[in-house]
């Protein structure tokens, strides 16, 4: 019997837009809605939903190692991140660290760590995540502006660098917000609680109804990431 298929927080709000499905790594997705979502992205500002992505929170005092031996990353200094291969590693804590992997990527590497804790004999929790969080990417040259409207953070490039990842309060709910760019193309991902994410979708697309914010789906986010 093949797995049931998994449907984001978002997907009701996708319906009423009347998207356009597909099925990716198991999950039901947004893949177009109606519209220029390319140039909307290039122009404005656009939210697409990356629930998704893989999500591990890797923590204990001996987390750093369990990182270090699997992704040969160091020193990461608490709000910053590295890429390996497909996998993004960001230091949330001093004892706390997030995996985000591709869709369905998840699976492989929580084995990885997993193994390495266990060999290693080292007091550190590993959890996917992946299912019980939302993951909303806010995208285009207007993405800082939408961003300030519901986020006390400094958004500027200086005080929020590529790569950074910041703990702080979006629309009045906690959220984990990752700088996490796409060519030249300023993009942030809010990744939150999954009985949050409607809400915060909705709350976003109000909030940037002056930018012109739009849904856009997974094939407009390829084409940008194809260049």
């Amino acid at each position: 019997m093949s797995a049931a298929i998994k449907l984001t927080p978002l997907h009701a709000a996708a319906q009423q837009c009347e998207a356009r499905f597909v099925e990716c790594r198991g999950w039901r997705v947004a893949e177009a809605y109606a519209g220029a979502e390319v140039a909307a992205a290039r122009e404005g500002v656009v939210l697409a939903d990356e629930t998704p992505n893989g999500k591990l929170m890797v923590e204990g005092l001996e987390a750093e190692a369990v990182i270090q031996a699997v992704f040969g990353l160091s020193g990461l200094a608490v709000g910053g991140g590295g890429a390996v291969e497909t996998d993004r590693v960001y230091r949330l804590r001093n004892d706390l660290f997030l995996i985000h992997t591709p869709p369905g990527g998840e699976g492989a590497t929580l084995k990885r760590v997993t193994a390495r804790v266990q060999e290693a004999g080292l007091f550190v929790t590993v959890t996917d995540v992946t299912h019980g969080r939302s993951e909303i990417r806010v995208v285009g040259p207007e993405s800082p502006a939408l961003m300030r409207k519901v986020c006390g953070l400094d958004f500027y490039s200086g005080a929020f660098p590529d790569g950074a990842a910041r703990q702080t309060s979006v629309a009045k709910t906690a959220q984990l917000v990752i700088r996490r760019d796409i060519g030249p193309l300023r993009a942030f991902s809010i990744i939150g609680a999954r009985s949050l994410g409607a809400y915060l979708w909705d709350t976003l697309l109000e909030s940037g109804q002056a930018l012109g914010a739009v849904p856009v789906g997974r094939a407009a986010l390829q084409a940008l990431e194809a260049g």
